[in-house]
């Protein structure tokens, strides 16, 4: 029996007092911060864009960069970029949607 009790995840109520609480306050100032590491980052981008995607709670965002930076590179070394730009964020979030392109000539 004891055993098992090792296997079993904790009570439910230890999961309540994790769950996160949502606003749409919290989902424009997370997309703010966002987009302004993301413009530190890349200074010389043409476009920046940070949308909350998880309904609000800030737990899922789509970015957009468009930036002379990713010129030559593979969209999984573009994407790193991004990855690598947001390292902090990314640990409080559920999922992250990339998209990167060049600005054309």
């Amino acid at each position: 029996m004891k055993a098992l009790r090792r296997l079993l995840p904790p009570p439910r109520t230890a999961l309540t007092s994790q769950v996160r609480r949502c606003s749409g306050t919290d989902s424009d100032a997370g997309e703010a911060r966002l987009e302004e590491l993301l413009k530190t980052r890349f200074p010389t981008a043409s476009a920046v864009r940070v949308q909350d995607i998880s309904g609000g709670c800030g737990s899922m965002y789509e970015v957009w960069v468009e930036s002379s930076d990713f010129q030559g590179l593979s969209r999984v070394k573009q994407h790193r970029l991004i990855t690598e730009a947001l390292a902090e964020q990314i640990k409080d979030m559920h999922g992250l949607r990339i998209s990167t392109s060049v600005p054309e000539s």
